[in-house]
Protein backbone atom coordinates (compact mmCIF):
# COMPACT_ATOMS: atom_id res chain seq x y z
CA UNK A 1 0.00 0.00 0.00
CA UNK A 2 2.64 2.44 1.12
CA UNK A 3 5.32 4.37 -1.45
CA UNK A 4 9.06 4.06 -0.32
CA UNK A 5 9.69 7.25 -2.30
CA UNK A 6 10.10 10.55 -0.06
CA UNK A 7 9.94 13.27 -2.80
CA UNK A 8 9.50 16.68 -2.66
CA UNK A 9 5.94 16.06 -3.84
CA UNK A 10 5.00 14.15 -0.30
CA UNK A 11 7.21 16.34 2.33
CA UNK A 12 3.86 18.32 3.33
CA UNK A 13 2.95 15.35 6.40
CA UNK A 14 -0.34 14.46 6.79
CA UNK A 15 -2.22 15.01 10.16
CA UNK A 16 -2.27 11.22 11.04
CA UNK A 17 0.04 8.39 10.14
CA UNK A 18 0.40 4.29 10.46
CA UNK A 19 2.72 1.75 9.46
CA UNK A 20 3.74 -2.02 9.98
CA UNK A 21 6.04 -1.86 12.86
CA UNK A 22 6.26 -6.02 12.88
CA UNK A 23 10.40 -5.63 12.89
CA UNK A 24 9.68 -4.73 16.61
CA UNK A 25 11.00 -7.23 19.20
CA UNK A 26 7.99 -7.96 21.50
CA UNK A 27 9.02 -10.27 24.54
CA UNK A 28 6.89 -11.17 27.46
CA UNK A 29 8.11 -11.64 31.09
CA UNK A 30 6.21 -13.74 33.71
CA UNK A 31 6.63 -15.20 37.28
CA UNK A 32 6.06 -12.95 40.68
CA UNK A 33 10.12 -11.87 40.39
CA UNK A 34 9.46 -10.29 36.96
CA UNK A 35 9.23 -6.91 38.33
CA UNK A 36 12.41 -7.57 40.36
CA UNK A 37 14.12 -8.78 37.75
CA UNK A 38 13.81 -6.50 35.28
CA UNK A 39 14.28 -3.81 38.01
CA UNK A 40 18.07 -5.04 38.76
CA UNK A 41 19.01 -5.22 34.49
CA UNK A 42 18.07 -2.11 33.63
CA UNK A 43 17.96 2.08 33.41
CA UNK A 44 14.38 2.71 35.03
CA UNK A 45 12.20 2.19 37.97
CA UNK A 46 10.02 -1.07 37.11
CA UNK A 47 9.28 -2.15 40.51
CA UNK A 48 6.14 1.04 41.13
CA UNK A 49 4.71 -0.05 37.87
CA UNK A 50 1.27 -0.64 38.08
CA UNK A 51 -0.61 -2.56 35.46
CA UNK A 52 -1.62 -0.16 32.38
CA UNK A 53 1.45 2.11 33.11
CA UNK A 54 4.43 1.80 31.32
CA UNK A 55 8.16 3.26 31.17
CA UNK A 56 11.61 2.74 28.77
CA UNK A 57 14.19 1.70 29.89
CA UNK A 58 17.58 0.46 28.82
CA UNK A 59 19.98 -2.35 28.67
CA UNK A 60 23.27 -1.77 29.26
CA UNK A 61 26.70 -3.55 29.62
CA UNK A 62 29.12 -3.70 32.38
CA UNK A 63 30.78 -0.44 31.20
CA UNK A 64 27.69 1.37 31.06
CA UNK A 65 26.67 1.47 26.89
CA UNK A 66 23.87 0.48 25.30
CA UNK A 67 22.64 -2.63 24.23
CA UNK A 68 18.95 -1.94 23.51
CA UNK A 69 16.10 0.46 24.52
CA UNK A 70 12.80 -1.28 25.54
CA UNK A 71 9.21 0.21 26.19
CA UNK A 72 7.99 -1.94 28.89
CA UNK A 73 3.97 -2.38 29.58
CA UNK A 74 2.79 -3.61 33.03
CA UNK A 75 -0.42 -5.75 32.60
CA UNK A 76 -1.25 -7.79 35.77
CA UNK A 77 0.05 -10.74 35.09
CA UNK A 78 3.13 -9.92 33.04
CA UNK A 79 5.11 -7.04 31.57
CA UNK A 80 5.60 -7.42 28.07
CA UNK A 81 8.80 -5.53 26.43
CA UNK A 82 8.97 -4.20 23.33
CA UNK A 83 12.49 -4.17 21.90
CA UNK A 84 13.92 -2.37 18.69
CA UNK A 85 13.78 -3.72 15.31
CA UNK A 86 16.59 -6.37 14.73
CA UNK A 87 17.33 -6.33 18.62
CA UNK A 88 15.08 -9.17 19.75
CA UNK A 89 17.45 -12.30 19.64
CA UNK A 90 20.30 -9.82 21.24
CA UNK A 91 17.86 -8.96 24.17
CA UNK A 92 16.50 -12.18 25.05
CA UNK A 93 19.92 -13.69 25.39
CA UNK A 94 21.09 -11.29 27.71
CA UNK A 95 18.51 -11.58 29.56
CA UNK A 96 18.55 -15.40 30.17
CA UNK A 97 22.10 -14.88 30.72
CA UNK A 98 21.34 -13.20 33.66
CA UNK A 99 18.40 -14.95 34.63
CA UNK A 100 19.27 -17.65 37.69
CA UNK A 101 17.30 -18.58 40.44
CA UNK A 102 14.27 -15.99 39.93
CA UNK A 103 10.86 -16.82 39.64
CA UNK A 104 10.55 -15.65 35.96
CA UNK A 105 9.67 -17.13 32.34
CA UNK A 106 11.02 -15.27 29.28
CA UNK A 107 9.79 -15.92 26.15
CA UNK A 108 8.57 -14.42 22.96
CA UNK A 109 5.23 -12.98 22.44
CA UNK A 110 3.32 -12.99 19.99
CA UNK A 111 1.34 -10.12 18.56
CA UNK A 112 0.84 -7.56 15.40
CA UNK A 113 2.02 -4.33 16.00
CA UNK A 114 1.04 -0.92 14.04
CA UNK A 115 2.29 2.43 14.61
CA UNK A 116 0.07 5.42 14.61
CA UNK A 117 2.22 8.57 14.52
CA UNK A 118 1.45 12.70 13.77
CA UNK A 119 0.10 15.72 15.42
CA UNK A 120 -3.59 14.43 14.99
CA UNK A 121 -2.76 10.58 16.24
CA UNK A 122 -4.53 10.94 19.66
CA UNK A 123 -7.74 12.71 18.66
CA UNK A 124 -7.90 10.57 15.46
CA UNK A 125 -7.19 7.32 17.49
CA UNK A 126 -10.09 9.05 20.01
CA UNK A 127 -12.74 9.23 17.41
CA UNK A 128 -12.36 5.48 15.61
CA UNK A 129 -12.58 4.29 19.52
CA UNK A 130 -15.37 6.08 20.24
CA UNK A 131 -13.98 7.38 23.62
CA UNK A 132 -11.50 9.78 24.88
CA UNK A 133 -7.73 8.05 24.71
CA UNK A 134 -5.78 10.25 26.87
CA UNK A 135 -2.27 11.00 26.37
CA UNK A 136 -0.19 7.95 27.22
CA UNK A 137 3.50 8.27 28.11
CA UNK A 138 5.70 5.52 26.83
CA UNK A 139 4.45 2.15 27.56
CA UNK A 140 1.31 3.58 29.22
CA UNK A 141 -1.19 1.86 27.37
CA UNK A 142 -5.44 0.45 27.59
CA UNK A 143 -7.31 -1.57 25.79
CA UNK A 144 -9.65 -0.24 22.65
CA UNK A 145 -11.97 -1.48 20.16
CA UNK A 146 -11.03 -0.20 16.50
CA UNK A 147 -13.22 -1.19 13.69
CA UNK A 148 -13.82 -4.12 15.44
CA UNK A 149 -10.26 -5.12 15.78
CA UNK A 150 -9.30 -5.47 19.57
CA UNK A 151 -6.19 -3.74 20.32
CA UNK A 152 -3.98 -2.70 23.00
CA UNK A 153 -2.92 1.27 22.62
CA UNK A 154 0.56 1.99 24.17
CA UNK A 155 2.56 5.34 23.99
CA UNK A 156 4.99 5.09 21.87
CA UNK A 157 8.18 7.72 20.25
CA UNK A 158 6.29 10.43 19.33
CA UNK A 159 7.25 10.52 15.69
CA UNK A 160 5.74 13.29 13.58
CA UNK A 161 4.05 14.74 16.69
CA UNK A 162 2.72 11.95 18.99
CA UNK A 163 2.92 8.23 18.35
CA UNK A 164 1.34 4.67 19.55
CA UNK A 165 2.00 1.14 18.82
CA UNK A 166 -0.92 -1.06 18.45
CA UNK A 167 -0.87 -4.31 19.35
CA UNK A 168 -3.35 -7.18 18.40
CA UNK A 169 -4.06 -10.88 17.75
CA UNK A 170 -1.25 -12.37 15.32
CA UNK A 171 -2.78 -12.46 11.74
CA UNK A 172 -5.34 -9.04 12.24
CA UNK A 173 -2.77 -6.20 11.20
CA UNK A 174 -4.37 -6.14 7.82
CA UNK A 175 -7.54 -5.51 8.80
CA UNK A 176 -6.61 -3.02 11.17
CA UNK A 177 -4.38 -1.61 8.75
CA UNK A 178 -7.47 -1.16 6.57
CA UNK A 179 -9.48 0.53 9.52
CA UNK A 180 -7.17 2.99 10.06
CA UNK A 181 -6.44 3.86 6.37
CA UNK A 182 -10.69 4.08 5.59
CA UNK A 183 -10.68 6.43 8.35
CA UNK A 184 -8.25 9.22 6.25
CA UNK A 185 -4.89 7.53 7.50
CA UNK A 186 -2.20 6.95 5.67
CA UNK A 187 0.47 4.35 5.41
CA UNK A 188 3.88 5.25 5.57
CA UNK A 189 6.10 2.94 4.06
CA UNK A 190 9.59 1.56 6.05
CA UNK A 191 11.44 4.08 4.26
CA UNK A 192 8.99 7.19 5.57
CA UNK A 193 9.16 5.74 8.97
CA UNK A 194 13.01 5.82 8.78
CA UNK A 195 12.94 9.44 7.68
CA UNK A 196 10.21 10.48 10.62
CA UNK A 197 12.48 8.40 13.12
CA UNK A 198 15.66 10.53 11.98
CA UNK A 199 13.82 14.09 11.99
CA UNK A 200 12.45 13.36 15.51
CA UNK A 201 16.19 12.16 16.33
CA UNK A 202 14.96 8.70 18.40
CA UNK A 203 17.67 6.55 18.20
CA UNK A 204 17.59 3.26 16.36
CA UNK A 205 19.39 -0.40 17.36
CA UNK A 206 22.86 -0.77 15.63
CA UNK A 207 22.76 2.86 15.01
CA UNK A 208 22.70 4.92 18.10
CA UNK A 209 21.76 2.26 20.33
CA UNK A 210 25.27 0.59 20.27
CA UNK A 211 27.76 -0.31 22.51
CA UNK A 212 29.77 2.76 21.67
CA UNK A 213 27.37 5.15 23.27
CA UNK A 214 26.09 5.70 27.22
CA UNK A 215 22.21 6.44 27.55
CA UNK A 216 23.20 10.14 28.66
CA UNK A 217 25.11 10.58 25.27
CA UNK A 218 22.22 8.96 23.12
CA UNK A 219 19.68 11.59 24.85
CA UNK A 220 17.85 8.97 26.95
CA UNK A 221 17.55 10.97 29.86
CA UNK A 222 13.63 9.59 30.09
CA UNK A 223 14.95 6.37 30.03
CA UNK A 224 17.58 6.74 33.40
CA UNK A 225 16.33 7.02 37.33
CA UNK A 226 18.66 8.06 39.28
CA UNK A 227 17.36 7.26 42.20
CA UNK A 228 17.08 3.48 42.54
CA UNK A 229 19.24 0.83 43.25
CA UNK A 230 22.49 -0.93 41.53
CA UNK A 231 21.78 -2.25 37.49
CA UNK A 232 24.52 -3.72 35.25
CA UNK A 233 26.14 -0.41 34.12
CA UNK A 234 24.84 1.96 36.70
CA UNK A 235 27.97 3.12 38.58
CA UNK A 236 29.35 4.45 35.09
CA UNK A 237 26.10 5.90 34.21
CA UNK A 238 25.88 7.80 37.76
CA UNK A 239 29.72 8.49 37.75
CA UNK A 240 28.79 10.55 34.20
CA UNK A 241 26.37 12.74 35.90
CA UNK A 242 27.46 13.47 39.21
CA UNK A 243 30.64 14.31 37.94
CA UNK A 244 29.24 15.98 34.77
CA UNK A 245 31.53 13.68 32.22
CA UNK A 246 29.46 14.06 29.10
CA UNK A 247 31.55 14.85 26.16
CA UNK A 248 29.44 14.22 23.44
CA UNK A 249 25.29 14.30 22.55
CA UNK A 250 23.24 13.34 19.70
CA UNK A 251 22.54 16.04 17.78
CA UNK A 252 20.17 16.67 14.56
CA UNK A 253 22.22 18.02 11.60
CA UNK A 254 20.55 19.64 8.80
CA UNK A 255 22.67 19.35 5.43
CA UNK A 256 22.27 21.58 2.16
CA UNK A 257 20.15 21.20 -0.22
CA UNK A 258 20.62 18.46 -2.19
CA UNK A 259 18.82 15.23 -3.32
CA UNK A 260 20.60 12.95 -1.44
CA UNK A 261 20.98 12.22 2.53
CA UNK A 262 24.76 11.86 3.78
CA UNK A 263 25.52 8.10 3.95
CA UNK A 264 25.77 6.69 7.23
CA UNK A 265 29.52 6.76 8.44
CA UNK A 266 30.48 10.23 6.65
CA UNK A 267 32.55 12.48 8.63
CA UNK A 268 31.77 15.22 10.31
CA UNK A 269 34.47 18.24 10.06
CA UNK A 270 34.84 21.27 12.34
CA UNK A 271 37.16 23.76 10.85
CA UNK A 272 38.59 20.66 8.73
CA UNK A 273 39.13 18.84 11.36
CA UNK A 274 36.75 15.38 12.03
CA UNK A 275 35.03 15.75 15.17
CA UNK A 276 31.87 12.61 14.37
CA UNK A 277 30.54 10.53 12.14
CA UNK A 278 27.33 10.07 10.67
CA UNK A 279 25.09 7.65 12.25
CA UNK A 280 21.57 7.69 10.59
CA UNK A 281 20.79 9.95 7.92
CA UNK A 282 17.07 10.82 5.39
CA UNK A 283 15.66 13.28 3.33
CA UNK A 284 13.62 15.48 6.04
CA UNK A 285 9.70 14.85 5.54
CA UNK A 286 8.94 18.34 7.07
CA UNK A 287 11.19 19.74 3.92
CA UNK A 288 13.53 18.60 0.87
CA UNK A 289 16.47 19.27 2.91
CA UNK A 290 18.40 16.19 4.25
CA UNK A 291 18.79 15.39 7.71
CA UNK A 292 21.15 13.60 10.34
CA UNK A 293 21.97 12.54 13.18
CA UNK A 294 25.93 12.30 15.01
CA UNK A 295 27.44 12.09 18.43
CA UNK A 296 28.77 15.72 18.45
CA UNK A 297 31.07 16.59 21.04
CA UNK A 298 28.96 19.24 23.39
CA UNK A 299 31.02 22.43 22.59
CA UNK A 300 29.60 21.98 18.78
CA UNK A 301 25.97 20.90 19.62
CA UNK A 302 25.01 24.60 19.89
CA UNK A 303 21.93 25.20 17.73
CA UNK A 304 22.92 26.57 14.11
CA UNK A 305 26.41 25.63 14.88
CA UNK A 306 28.20 25.38 11.07
CA UNK A 307 29.54 22.41 10.26
CA UNK A 308 30.55 20.11 7.10
CA UNK A 309 30.40 16.56 6.00
CA UNK A 310 32.76 14.84 4.19
CA UNK A 311 31.68 12.13 1.44
CA UNK A 312 35.36 11.13 -0.38
CA UNK A 313 36.70 14.41 -2.08
CA UNK A 314 33.69 15.90 -1.86
CA UNK A 315 31.46 17.98 1.34
CA UNK A 316 28.43 19.92 2.36
CA UNK A 317 27.50 22.36 4.45
CA UNK A 318 25.49 21.46 7.83
CA UNK A 319 23.84 22.80 10.71
CA UNK A 320 22.96 22.07 14.12
CA UNK A 321 19.33 21.75 14.21
CA UNK A 322 17.11 21.31 17.49
CA UNK A 323 15.42 18.07 17.61
CA UNK A 324 12.40 16.58 19.72
CA UNK A 325 14.54 13.60 20.82
CA UNK A 326 12.87 11.79 23.88
CA UNK A 327 9.80 13.96 25.11
CA UNK A 328 8.26 12.33 28.11
CA UNK A 329 5.48 14.11 27.01
CA UNK A 330 3.97 12.69 24.36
Amino acid sequence: MGDDRVSPASTIVPSTWFGNRSGLGRIRLRGKDRRDFLHRLSTNAILPLKPGEGALTALLNPKGRLLDLLQVLALEEELLLIASDGAVEKVLSWLEAFHFREEVAIEPWDSDCVGLYGEDARSFLSRLAGEDVPALPYGHHRSLTLGGVSARAAGSFPLAGQGFLLLTAPGSSPSLQETLQGAGAREASGQMLEALRVAAGVPAWGRELSEEFNPWEAGLDAAVSLSKGCYVGQEIVARIHTYKKLQRRLTGLEVEEGSEAPTVGATVLHQAEPVATITSAAISPLSTRPLALAFLPLPLSSISQALEIAEGESSRHARVVPLPFLNPAN
